[in-house]
């Protein structure tokens, strides 16, 4: 009857309709809250900030539990980079008074000692028990967008400078004097022409083919790429170049690049091979120094995750039919370590741990960071038990977990690493019962 006598326009957000729900309201409210995916959090504002609820989406976001978290919820703010943690206090400080909503960017300790990025929006609720203020807050997860804004800007950066040395050398390139060649795929000879000031010597060498065999001018481990890409050239029309070591006078070995092309006739037979062959042993070197920092986490020396998974893809290639084991290493006590002896001492500790497992396994590993206190190994030409012996030395000089799987190049990484990290928690688990 009540219903009958409704307007027929009755705004759907009127509050007082919630009486449809009965009694039950808050419990309803309750059960929207916590299946909300984003974390909701609502917060008392003093000289700290204390959780009155977080639902399970805050918990997941953080990275803690809730029995993890109960000692934190008095002063949420013992969670946050300390920079952070007073810039929020701040911000909460001069907007609350004021009654304004707040919206800030924070960076938290998670359970393992990782430090996430959170975006926080708040908006002030009145308070009906005391005079602090109170929020409630949306929090989101932003670490990656974060780390990928990082790694775009580092990108760039490195990007730029190799855009920068690229200019140089192209100007260099145009006005290189150097080591001018003819290649005669019938006679099968080399004539080598120097365009030097003062050096316009001209030098052949017949039966070039058999004297690659027995030369020092290529390097042994570029020999093979050297010779086959010449007898491309001789094939058919090739417009390229090639990068390899070269011996110099006084001995030793520099990276040269060599453009060549193919002369053709009138019919399309290749006559002649012709190119200049220029030391860009600096460029190389620069090239790789960036290369270097792109792929390498800066404090470890060790692969980064996107690299290392890359690295290891290569190196199953290479030997595919070989068996591997891919191992999972997780720090222990990694956060307390950091919270009783600061990042300084836990950085030292994530390079020892890097230091003794590249010692350790040798050229005989792939090795990366995963991130915060794990670490990625894939070996090869290794049995499981010598993987594990390795690993049970390693932890002598640092307290670790591990899992181990078997694996092969037909095998998707990334179940490989899941079914690691099971059996690293396993084994953790294990420990824990011990101890």
């Amino acid at each position: 009857m009540e219903r009958e006598n409704e307007p027929d326009n009755l705004d759907i957000n009127d509050y007082h309709r919630l009486r449809y729900l009965g009694d039950n309201v808050n419990e309803i409210l309750q059960s929207v809250l916590e299946n909300i995916r984003a974390g909701i959090g609502l917060f008392e504002v003093g000289e700290s900030i204390r959780a009155l609820y977080l639902n399970d989406a805050y918990f997941q976001c953080i990275g803690y539990s809730r029995e993890d978290y109960d000692k934190e919820i008095q002063d949420v703010l013992s969670t946050l980079l300390p920079e952070d943690a007073a810039g929020f206090l701040a911000c909460i400080s001069e907007n609350a008074p004021k009654g304004r909503s707040i919206y800030y960017i924070i960076r938290g300790y998670r359970k393992n000692g990782e430090i996430g990025w959170f975006e926080v929006k708040g908006e002030p609720l009145e308070n009906h028990i005391g005079k602090n203020p109170i929020y409630l807050t949306v929090i989101s997860d932003i670490t990656v967008e974060k780390e990928s804004e990082a790694q775009v800007r580092e990108l760039k950066q490195i990007n730029d400078e190799l855009t920068l040395q690229q200019e140089r050398y192209k100007i260099l390139e145009a006005t290189a004097m150097g080591l001018l060649f003819e290649y005669y795929p019938e006679k099968d000879t080399m004539v080598f022409s120097y365009n030097l000031p003062g050096n316009k010597k001209r030098r052949e060498v017949r039966n070039y083919s058999e004297y690659m065999k027995n030369s020092p001018f290529v390097h042994s481990s570029h020999q093979k790429m050297f010779c086959e890409a010449l007898q491309e050239a001789c094939k058919g029309e090739v417009d390229k170049n090639l990068e390899y070591l070269s011996s110099i006078s006084g001995g030793g070995y520099r990276w040269h690049r060599t453009h060549y092309k193919s002369i053709l006739d009138n019919e399309g037979k290749v006559i002649s091979v012709i190119g200049r062959i220029q030391d860009i042993h600096e460029e190389y070197m620069e090239k790789e120094k960036l290369n270097y920092r792109a792929e390498t986490d800066g404090l470890t020396g060790l692969y980064r995750k996107e690299a290392a998974f890359e690295k290891m893809r290569e190196y199953m290639v290479e030997a595919p039919r070989e068996i591997y084991y891919f191992s999972l290493v997780d720090l222990d006590h990694f956060k307390q370590i950091n919270d009783l002896h600061g990042h300084q001492y836990g950085d030292r500790i994530l390079r020892q741990t890097s230091q003794a497992l590249s010692a350790g396994f040798g050229e005989s590993a792939v090795i990366g960071r995963f991130g915060g206190d794990e670490f990625i190994i894939l070996t090869r030409g290794l049995s499981e038990e010598e993987v594990r012996q390795i690993l049970l030395k390693v932890r002598e000089q640092c307290s670790f977990c591990f899992g181990t799987v078997k694996t092969g190049a037909e095998d998707p990484l990334m179940e490989v690493f899941e079914e690691a990290d099971r059996r690293m928690y396993h084994q953790k688990a294990l420990r824990k019962e011990e101890n």
